[in-house]
Order: C-alpha cells, then sequence, then structure tokens
C-alpha cells in the first residue's frame, strides 16, 4: 500500500520570490540564506539578459545554485526552470528546500504553474509565493503595462512584504497598504526595511492549497529583449538587436521591456562614471552590476539604480569576483536607441581620452 502522508513528507518544500524591479528580493533571499541554520536549500536565480548579476551576489554554496540567463522563466526560458529543477529532483541528496527567485519583470503565475505541474506532485510542493513591493515607488509605476505587471505579481501572492518602509512617511505607508489591499484582500502582508522578516515565514511557511487556484489564471504576455553579442577590443558590449529575433513571435507591442548590458576589463574613471550617473536617461528603469573603476582602494563597487535611487557600494562580498565591469540595464522599448548609454560609458573607460 502507498503511504501518501509518507510521499508529501519528504517533497522538497518551494518558495517562490517575485517582486518588480529592484524591489528587494536579492537582499530577501541573502537574508534568509543568512538565518539559513544548517537547512539544506536549493537556490535558482533568473536575472533578465545574459548577465546574471543577482546570481554573483546569492551568498550559497554553489552545488545548490542554479542561475537561468537569456530570458525570463515565465516564458522565454521556461523549459529551463523545468529541466533545472527536474535535474535538482534527481540529485541522491535532494534538498530540503527550493527557493525560486524571479526575474522582475516575470509573472510568477506561470512559475507557479510550473512548480505546481502534475509531474512534481510526488516530489515538490510549493509552499507559498512571496512578493516583495516597493514601498516608495508602487504608486509612481505609471506606464500602464508596468503597473498591470506589479499588480499580477501582488495579486499571486500569499504573502506580501511591503518593504522600504523607511523611505515613506506613515501617510504614504497606509496609502500604499490600502492600494495594495484593494488588488489582493486575503494575502497576509509584511512591513519590512532590508526584507528582515523572519525566516521561518519563508522557508516551510505551511501547506497553502490556494496556491492552487493560481493554476486558472493566464499569465501575462510580458518580454525581455535582450541584444545578441560581439567583441570589440577589451570591451564586449551587448546591443539592442532587431525585435524579430527575440520575440518569439510575438508582436512588436508585445515587447514591454528592453534590456542592454555592457562589460569591460579596462577600469572607468571614477569621477567620469559618476558624472555620468548625474544625467543618465529617464527611461532606464532598473541598472545594477559591478563597476571596476580607478579606486586603489576600493577597485570593484557593486552598482545599484532603481528610478532615481542610486546606490554605489563597496562593502559587499567580493572576494570571488573578477576586476571587471558588468552592468545590466532595462527600461522603456527603444530607449537604448533613442539614448545615449554606450559611447557615455566609453567615454568613462580610462584608456580612453575625455576629449576624444
Amino acid at each position: 500500500m502507498i503511504d501518501i502522508a509518507a510521499i508529501k513528507a519528504k517533497r522538497v518544500k518551494a518558495t517562490i520570490l517575485s517582486g518588480f524591479l529592484g524591489a528587494g528580493k536579492t537582499t530577501l533571499l541573502n537574508h534568509v540564506i543568512r538565518q539559513n541554520q544548517g537547512r539544506k536549500t536549493a537556490v535558482l536565480v533568473n536575472d533578465f539578459g545574459k548577465i546574471n548579476i543577482d546570481s554573483d551576489l546569492i551568498e550559497s554554496q554553489e552545488e545548490y545554485k542554479i542561475s537561468l540567463t537569456g530570458g525570463c522563466i515565465c516564458c522565454t526560458i521556461q523549459k529551463d526552470l523545468l529541466s533545472s529543477v527536474i535535474n535538482l529532483m534527481k540529485q541522491e541528496q535532494k534538498p530540503e528546500y527550493l527557493i525560486v527567485e524571479c526575474s522582475g519583470v516575470a509573472d510568477p503565475s506561470q512559475v507557479l504553474n510550473t512548480l505546481s505541474s502534475s509531474l512534481f506532485k510526488c516530489h515538490l510542493h510549493v509552499d507559498g509565493l512571496f512578493t516583495v513591493i516597493d514601498a516608495s515607488r508602487l504608486l509612481e509605476i505609471e506606464t500602464e503595462e508596468y503597473r498591470e505587471l506589479a499588480e499580477r505579481q501582488i495579486k499571486a501572492a500569499n504573502l506580501l512584504i511591503l518593504n522600504k518602509i523607511d523611505l515613506v512617511d506613515a501617510r504614504k505607508q497606509d496609502k500604499v497598504k490600502r492600494f495594495i489591499k484593494k488588488i489582493s484582500p486575503t494575502a497576509v502582508m509584511l512591513t519590512a526595511i532590508h526584507c528582515q522578516i523572519p525566516i521561518d515565514l519563508v522557508l516551510g511557511f505551511r501547506e497553502l492549497p490556494e496556491l492552487e487556484d493560481a493554476l486558472q489564471h493566464t499569465s501575462l504576455d510580458i518580454h525581455v529583449h535582450e541584444a545578441r553579442e560581439f567583441d570589440s577590443g577589451t570591451i564586449r558590449i551587448l546591443p539592442a538587436g532587431s525585435i524579430d529575433d527575440f520575440t518569439m513571435k510575438k508582436k512588436p507591442h508585445d515587447l514591454v521591456f528592453e534590456s542592454w548590458s555592457f562589460t569591460s576589463g579596462t577600469p572607468f574613471d571614477k569621477n567620469r562614471f559618476k558624472d555620468l550617473l548625474v544625467n543618465i536617461s529617464p527611461d532606464i528603469i532598473r541598472a545594477k552590476g559591478f563597476v571596476y573603476w580607478d579606486d586603489p582602494a576600493d577597485p570593484l563597487v557593486l552598482f545599484n539604480l532603481v528610478g532615481q535611487w542610486l546606490d554605489l557600494d563597496v562593502h559587499f562580498k567580493k572576494e570571488h569576483l573578477a576586476l571587471e565591469t558588468r552592468l545590466v540595464f532595462i527600461g522603456n522599448p527603444g530607449w537604448k536607441k533613442h539614448s545615449d548609454i554606450e559611447n557615455q560609458l566609453i567615454q568613462c573607460l580610462t584608456d580612453i581620452s575625455p576629449f576624444s
């Protein structure tokens, strides 16, 4: 006789982390990993574009870290998600927990559909779908498609983490909470600064059958446009290619986001790069990566840009990172074409004359 209870008890417990660009998902993930207390936890990280910045920021053991790049796990690389989880389930020493960090442009309902499929019923159970919300930016999202995506991420979750509450006053915080409750009246909501929440709310939250309702929802058609790669001396640039190459036969208006990446082994002039950031294109919604510049004391800096908020952090673990610049930008369709970001970055390199 098959012992159903025993099978369920041995299943890997999965948690999906969602949230709009720059909300704080990686911060939450690192908080969980630091407080892990010996649990065997696998981490699957999906970053937009071909450079997975988040993967290098996750403080997990390499054998339990899986990186998915080149697209979004809710659409273009959904098969990669499926095969990665299957391979994980085949391991002799399976993890106790699986945390899947979606990219900021993903509709988590589709990721839930994949992980809740009959293929995994005896091996994996989704305990929770958590969405991180930036309290300072949620109400400022103006573009209809972006707002719809953010609302879908909220609606899909059973735990909402209202992050960055230190950046808003009590009046605005209350306004944001009321807005969220209209979208998702039944979800549990926690407030946080730097995503500091009890770890037991993330790992092994509880059995939540209501998550199955998401299987009835169609996914939102959001796509990320990443470019083809070519080499230019010591600079590796990923310029925008044609829409037809990357939309998987979708119409041009289905392309909601466009990403572009830049890498270089030549350091930036620190002052020139800082000057560039003052006048960076307002069409850039999110930018992040590692900046290699000519400061002997701190040659490698973690760069984060979310809207008008900018952070250059020298206090992060970087012993395993090469001295090179790796940047990813994401913004409105066509932003790359209408901006001069590529030339501006090249002009920041120390082997380029500022007068050239």
